[in-house]
This record gives structure tokens, sequence and C-alpha cells, in this order.
């Protein structure tokens, strides 16, 4: 009997080891089954442990970096790699000692990784650089392949395809490789599945957009794979029970013919639908790893949000021999499989990884940081999954998290109603913060502002309604009404015990909650100054010493001509020197709290944030010429900061994270290459620094330059805004841009970025290049990109250079041209868009003052008709045909300077790119013809009543001048 229940342990054990060899699957937990070692990747541990199967015992973990999030085997089990996302590095270890081989700096991200035996190679993606790679066991880069955006799960069928999912854009390509091919040929992509989207007019059934795809497990035939991920339902506010379902998609894989199962999708109140004592569907949430039975007759499934296991029986699965009853016509038979047991809770905090051996699971808890063992309970349907031992094992000795924002990082990721019944994170079970903000705050931001599908002129909001001080004053109130409102805890839903929480007026145990959960939103890889996306590329650092800093006269030694151009210009001087700016930000201070302050200077007066200096603090140099003040303060050795974005910082941008916009961007100041003296205070040893600098200036010129920097995106990160909170996007030039003809990279000559036409030496000639150089007696180079910042605020840049004003007006002028017709007394205007690779205009396009002025006289020489002139105050007449957006709050009611509140677009007319507007006028039916018709387009900067309000604080400030930017004037006769 005994050696019968051996032979078949033993029967299962190699059973599920011939599954998994004949194909593999990228985990955070995985098994070595020679040495009978169990090897997890410890996540924001940042740690990898081995301890053995058997018992949990024999423990050993090395340290890495900051969130290692997958491992996988080499070759004889001798070598592992370890992919440390935060970081962007790759660990080779030695599965013996876990002492490093090789340690390689990748970027972008790293996620998954998998071994490939026949070509002796591990693929990793790069989540968020998009890209493949295929890397050796020496630490080398052998293979690089561009991908769909988002790759994160990896997985390699038996028959040697490579399958990755997509996690944001809800995605699996299919990848493979050439029978005659070298082993270190690249793949081509196969096959790209987008997973179906779907809608349904009651917002409380699953629907939405597959979102968050992770893991990929493969059935033990080879036919399926099963996708676990959640669906975003955006087409409609954010609100709890409507907004996020959990669901696993199913891809057939049959070669050449790989497509998604259409209606086979397992999904909340339908296949998961287990119903518990209180006559209640159970709510899960936060579908992660799993994992199929030997058999393949059932699938487990971590539940990361609601830390469950999730139990489908395919036992009764259909093969499609059968034919469909008559009673079930036209429905689809969704494959037969099931959930069968819902185990609430798995022990432990935040279940993610999940490996299974023979007739036991382990599933690894990333919160906790320790490993669970399940009994699956044997082969039966009848069969239900038991919890044999928690924990396991512990999988980190010292958690490297000070235990504060470990708690802040679990509740950000917990969905989990029982964990806490009086003042639970979710109501019901129904999802995390994690469900949206995948891993934090970080470059995923920008797939939940493209999810949202509802016309701005009903509800802008792309996040959270209902704040009190938009995330900054009263964040912690803030945080708990998104919980409530779109997550139903902290007693929103009461059902299950939690007590009222009053938003106003929280007790002491629901502030420490909201204090520990700030603790990790504005952790350094998150958002450490709150309201901003800027950051340090340090893991530690929250700010850098304003000595670390160079002050940017220093760099007109060697660079003359590009200083002289930014000096001048408003990326130079664009905080307290700009009156406009100033008083803004003062009032986004009084109005949502001094921490708000922070979402303005992200990107105007960045220095200072990251050095965590008070936003404003040196005066006012509105009227400076050539700067002066930063040149004095080099003679005295000052480096510290001033305002506006100088060399160092836009040189020092490292890394574009692309959430969106806010500043999106990393910057690193300590790790460059510096020269023995480089900007030393003392004349002579400046001299030396300078002296080498110029012997090996390759050196110099790679510390200062990104690929990016030519890059539309670069520009993105600060000319892209949305609210804090709310998610209204604001200012959205990118994206008009985007969608302009101007964004054509496959025709060169047709293409026009960013700095093509603000960073352009000669207006006239833009789409030319002009030579020039860029360092003092270095090569002429065929095209120089200067750095005046051309663009639409002629007015305070002329206040110091008047030949940077020309350039600003003559870009103005370029960008539109009038034609006007006449029938039936009707007056058509139109103004066409010709120049702009954006809306007319953009930017702040809720203030800017873009109209026609129209006048129409008879042939007995009266005036019949005008419009769009100015008033005895200097304000445009109400009447005017304006272009540009408005404002509006939730009731509709426009927000005029607190821009930020908008939660409704009341009007947009502006001039799209490439696009024109019609504006009609009823001429009165007196008039005598031939008429006189003469059309202007007239610009200013700011309405005047803006200005007025700004000179009140700033009285030496002048005011803008009206521009006309074209006129036409045509005779018509009836």
């Amino acid at each position: 009997m005994i050696v019968l229940l051996t032979m078949c342990l033993l029967a299962n054990t190699v059973q599920a080891n011939v599954a998994a060899a004949g194909s593999v699957a990228s985990s955070s937990i995985v098994y070595a089954e020679k040495s009978g070692q169990l090897f997890t990747a410890n996540f924001d541990a940042g740690s990898v442990t081995r301890a053995q199967l058997s018992d949990g015992s024999k423990r050993l973990e090395r340290p890495l970096g900051r969130d290692v999030r997958r491992l996988a085997l080499g070759v004889d089990e001798k070598q592992l790699l370890a992919t440390d996302t935060l970081s962007g590095q790759l660990f080779w270890l030695n599965t013996a000692t876990l002492e490093i081989e090789h340690q390689l700096k990748v970027g972008g991200r790293p996620f998954g990784v998998i071994f490939d035996r026949s070509r002796s190679l591990y693929w990793v993606t790069l989540f968020e650089s998009s890209k493949l790679l295929g890397v050796n066991s020496r630490g080398e880069v052998v293979v690089e392949v561009e991908t769909p955006e988002t790759p994160r799960g990896l997985a390699l069928t038996a028959d040697g395809r490579l399958l990755i999912t997509h996690a944001m854009t809800g995605q699996l390509s299919v990848w493979s490789f050439a029978d005659t091919a070298p082993t270190d040929t690249a793949p081509k992509l196969a096959k790209l599945i987008t997973l179906e989207e779907t809608s349904n007019n009651d917002e409380f059934i699953s629907q939405g957009l597959p979102r968050l795809l992770d893991d990929i497990a493969i059935s033990p035939d080879g036919k399926e794979a099963w996708l676990p991920h959640v669906l975003w339902n955006f087409d409609h506010p954010f609100q709890f029970q409507s907004t996020i379902f959990p669901a696993v998609s199913i891809v057939s894989l049959t070669p050449g013919e790989e497509a998604e199962k259409i209606g086979y999708r397992k999904q909340l109140f339908q296949q998961i639908n287990i119903i518990d004592n209180g006559n209640r569907t159970r709510i899960v949430s936060n579908p992660h790893d799993a994992e199929f039975s030997p058999d393949g007759k059932k699938v487990y499934v971590t539940l990361a949000g609601s830390e469950d296991l999730m139990v489908f029986d395919r036992s009764r699965a259909n093969t499609g021999k059968k034919k469909r009853s008559k009673r079930r016509k036209g429905k689809l038979p969704q494959g037969g499989a099931k959930v069968n047991q819902i185990l609430r809770p798995i022990p432990g905090d935040n279940p993610r990884g999940l490996l299974l051996n023979g007739d036991s699971l382990y599933v690894q808890n990333a919160m906790s940081q320790d490993v669970v063992k399940l009994s699956r309970g044997g082969e039966s349907p009848f069969a239900r999954v038991k919890v044999e031992e928690a924990p396991f094992y512990k999988t980190v000795s010292n958690d490297p998290l000070p235990s504060d924002l470990r708690r802040g990082v679990t509740l950000f990721n917990q969905a989990n109603t029982g964990e806490a019944q009086e003042h639970p994170m979710t109501g019901d079970f129904w999802m995390s913060c994690n469900s949206c903000h995948l891993d934090g705050f970080n470059f995923t931001n920008r797939y939940l502002v493209e999810g949202r599908k509802e016309n701005k002129k009903d509800n802008a909001v792309l996040g959270h309604a209902n704040l009190n001080k938009m995330v900054a004053g009263d964040f912690l109130s803030d945080y708990i009404r998104m919980i409530q409102d779109t997550q139903g805890g902290l007693g929103h839903d009461d059902r299950d015990g939690a007590k009222a929480v009053d938003p106003a007026a929280p007790d002491s145990d629901v502030l420490a909650l909201m204090n520990d959960l700030h603790r990790y939103v504005i952790a350094p890889n998150n958002l450490p100054y709150l309201a901003t996306w800027l950051r340090l590329e340090d893991g530690e650092r929250r700010t850098a010493h304003q000595e670390e800093w160079i002050n940017s006269a220093a760099c007109e030694s060697c660079h003359s001509d590009m200083f002289e151009q930014w000096v001048d210009s408003n990326h130079r001087l664009m905080s307290e020197s700009n009156p406009y700016y100033r008083v803004m930000e003062d009032l986004a201070g009084a109005t949502e709290g001094e921490a708000f302050r922070g979402w303005c200077s992200g990107c105007h007066n960045p220095e200072r944030v990251l050095s965590g200096l008070p936003f404003r603090g040196h005066g006012n140099d509105m009227f400076e010429k050539q700067g002066a003040s930063l040149k004095a303060e080099l003679a005295k050795g000052k480096h510290g900061p001033k305002e506006g974005t100088g060399c160092l910082f836009c040189h020092r941008i490292t890394r574009l994270e692309d959430a969106g916009g806010n500043a999106a961007m990393t910057v690193n100041l300590k790790d460059r290459e510096q020269y023995v003296f480089e900007n030393s205070n003392n004349a002579v040893l400046n001299w030396l620094g300078e002296s080498q600098i110029n012997a090996k200036p390759e050196v110099h010129k790679q510390s200062y330059s990104q690929p990016f920097y030519k890059d539309e995106q670069y520009c993105k990160s600060c000319h892209n805004e949305f609210s804090p909170g709310f998610g209204a996007m604001i200012v959205d030039t990118w994206g008009e841009w985007e969608k302009s003809s101007f964004n054509n990279p496959e025709n060169p000559d047709k293409h026009r970025g960013c700095i093509a036409c603000h960073m352009h030496g000669d207006i006239s000639k833009i789409g030319e290049n002009i030579p020039g150089i860029s360092t003092d007696g270095g090569r002429v180079k065929e095209n120089v990109v200067t750095h005046q910042f051309t663009g639409a605020n002629h007015f305070l840049v002329g206040l110091r250079n008047p030949e940077l004003e020309k350039m600003s007006i003559e870009l103005l002028k370029s960008s539109a041209s009038l034609e006007q017709s006449l029938s039936d007394n009707q007056l058509t205007v139109r103004v066409n868009n010709i120049g702009a690779g954006h809306a007319l205009p953009t930017g702040v396009a809720d203030f800017r003052e873009f109209w026609l002025q129209v006048k129409v006289v008879d042939a007995t020489g009266r005036e019949v008709f005008k419009s769009g002139y100015l008033d005895e105050e200097g304000n445009v007449e109400p009447d005017a045909r304006m272009f540009m957006k408005v404002f509006g709050d939730k009731e509709g009611k426009p927000v005029g300077l607190i821009f930020w509140r908008y939660e409704k677009l009341l009007s947009d007319t502006r001039i799209p790119a490439d696009g024109y507007r019609d504006e009609s006028y009823s001429l009165p039916d007196d008039a005598v013809y031939p008429l006189s018709v003469e059309s202007k387009l007239m610009y200013r900067l700011y309405p005047q009543w803006v200005t007025n309000a700004v000179k009140a604080k700033v009285p030496e400030l002048t005011d803008p001048p009206v521009l006309e930017l074209n006129r036409i004037e045509s005779q018509f006769v009836r």
C-alpha cells in the first residue's frame, strides 16, 4: 500500500514536471527539481530567497536591488536570472551560493524572464521601454527586439513559440523562430491578439477594457493559454462596483490560428460566481497568477487583491464535439469551466506567485513576505483546496522598508474586506488602488487617461472626483473620499460591519491608516512631491543638495551661443519672474494647500522642487537681460538653483515616463562623469577642469545627452498637463500634434516635431537646415538646434530681448490664414490652421485671446457691422468670436482662474491642426452694395481682466499688446 501510494505521488510530481518541461512561463516562484529547492523573487524587498521544498528549511536570502519581480532557472539549474524592475537591472546568480555572477543595467523596467533551453538564452521583457531582450549566461545582450507596448508576462510553448502579454493594451503577442535560424536570431512577431473589449448598458455588468495582463498559463495539452487580468469599465464616472471587474481570458494556441476564444472569458457573475452564506456572490479582485493541474482539469488562480485562491473546474469542458442543445441555441458554451471553489482567505498579504508540485500548491505573498503551502485535495472534481501550512516559511529576514511604508504599500494592494472589518480599504472585496495604478504611480498612468470614453462636455474627470483639496493640503481626507467613492471602503459599504467614516473628521485609527498609505504615495519611486511626477533617479533620496547643481552661467564659457539664446528665454525665467505664473501659484497654494504648489513648480521651478527648497525665494528678474544675476552669482562661486529650467536640469533628465504630462521625468545629478576640478570656484583649478573637457570632450558630451532629447515626448512631459486626483486633461498639446499631419515620421520631409518649429534659428526657414555651432570652436553642424524656445508668450520674453519677441510674433503670424465669403447677406470668415502642429491656441487656451475682428462698410461709407473690438476698459467685446476653451465645474459654471478644478468642458472653439473654423455673421438688410469687408485675426497673451488682477500684485508689469496676426480685405457685390 505504501509502495503504491509512493508511486502515485511520484507520478503526480513527474506529470507536473513533464508539463513544465513542455512549456514554461515567467514567475516569481520557481522550483529546481534536481536540488529540490524553491526560489522566490521577493518583490520590493529587493532580494532572492532559496529554501528546501520539502520543509522550507535551509533558507538563504540574497539582497540584490529594489524590486525583484521574476526569476528563471538556466541550463542544468546552476544559474538563476532575476529581474529588478525599479533599478532596471538583471542579475545572474549562482544557484548553489546565490552569489552574483553578472550584473547588467538595461533600464526600461525589466520584468518577465524565462529560459529557452533550445537556444540557451534567457528572454526578458522591458515593460516600460517596450523591448524583448535575449541574454546569454555570460551576462551579455545578444538579441534586442522592439515589441508592442508594455510587454510583461512571458511564456514559451512546447513547440517553441514565444508568448508575451502586453499589460496596458490588453494584448497577447505570439513570436516565432525560423527553423534554420541561428540560436541567437531575433524572433519575428507572428500574431498580435487584442483581447475583446466589451460593453453593456448596465454598468454593473462585468465589461470593459482588458488591462493588467501578466501571467500566462498554458494547458498541459498546449492548446490553450489562460490570461488573468482585470476589466476597466471607464465609460462612466469612477464609482464603487461598476469600474473594475476580474476576468480570465482564454486564447487558442493552435499554430497559425492563435486567437482569443470569444465567449469563453471567465467573468464575475458568470463563470466566477460562488454564492456565500449570505446569498451574495463572492466578489474577488486582481487575478494574478494561474496554474493548470497536471491533467488539465483544474486551473488555480491567485487573487492578489481579495487575497483568495480561485479554482476552476474544467472536467466538463466543452470539447466542441457535442451538438449544442436547442435550449441553449444562440448561447456560447463558456468552455464548460466554472469556478467551483474560492478559498478565502489565503493566510498572509497579497498572494501573487503560484507554483504547483504534485498535490501541493505554493503561494507566494508579496506583502507579508512568506510562502504558504496548500493541499489540492486530489484530482476529483469534488476535491477542495485546503491550507496545509501557513506560513510555510518566511522569504525575507529583515524587510528593508520601514514599517509604516510596508503598511502603506500593503494597503495600496489590499482589497480584502475581511482584513480590517471596521475600516476596510474596500467594500465587498471589490478592488484595490493597484487595480488601476499598476505597481504604484508610474508611466502606466497614461493608459488610465487614454482608457476613458466619456464625452468631456459631460465629464472631463479621468480619475477621482469629490476631492476637497486636490490631494494636496488635505490629502488624508481626499484619500478617504477616493477609497469610499471608487472602492466602497472606509464605511461606504457597511454590509460587512464597516464603520461609517466622515472624511472631514476621521478618527485616529483611520488617520493612522491614511498616513501609512501616504507614506507609500510619496515614496521616491512614486510621487515624492505629491502633486508632480518629477523624480530624482535615486532609490533612497527624495531631494538633492542645492550645491549639486551647476550654475548655467558656467556653461557660457564653452557654449556661448546656446547660453545667449536660453538666458533671456521663457524657459529660464518662468517662475517668480513670470508675474502671471506667480499670481496663479499663490492662488493654487491658497486654494488647495501649500503642497499643491509642487504641481505648478514641477515644470516651472523643477530645480527648487528637487532640492527641497521653498518654491519661491530669490526675487523677480522679469526685466533682467543676459543673465546678469546668474553671472554675478557665478563670480561668487554660487551654484544653487534659481528658477526655470537650467542647463543641468534639462541635460540630466535621464528617463521619461510618459505618465501623460505633469513633469513625468527623472533627473540624475550624481551618476555622471566629472573631470577633476570641474566647476571649481578657484579660477586656476576651473581652467584646468575646462582644459580636460576640451582635451576629451566625448565623455562630457555623453554625460549631458540622451537619445530622447530629439523625441517629441521630451516636450510632452511638461507641455501636457492634467489635474492631480481629478486627472482632467487641461493641456493636451502633444495629443493635438500626434493626430496632425505634422506627426509623420515615415516621411522626414513632412515630419515637424516640437523642436523643428520651436527650437529653430530662423522662423522664415522652418523645415530647412540652419548650419551652426553648439560649442565655441566646435565643428559646424549641418543643422543646429537653438535654445530660444520660441512660442506664444512673446510679451515677457520681449521685456528682455526684442529679437526673441520678434521671432515669436513671426511664428504666431505663420500659423493661420483667413478667407471670407458672402452669400444672401451672410458673411462667413474662415480661419485656417496652416502652420501649427497643434490647435490654435494651445497651452493655456482657457486664457489666451485669439479672436476675429470684423468690420463691414457699405457703398455709402456707412459702417453697417463690426465685431471683436475692444471696449473702453480694454476688454474684448463679449460678442466677439473667440477661439478658446472654457472650463467648468461639475455644475457647469466656469471655473475662471481656478482652472485645475475643471470637471466639464463647456466649449472648445479652437482651430485644430490641419483644420479650420467658419464663423458666420448676419449683415443688416439695408446695407447698400458693394460692401467692403475687413477681417483680422487678433491675439493677446491674456485678457485685460487677468492682467489687471496680476498688476494689482505686480504693479511694474505693463499691459501685453494686442497683435494683428493676419488680415483680409474684400469687396462684395450683390
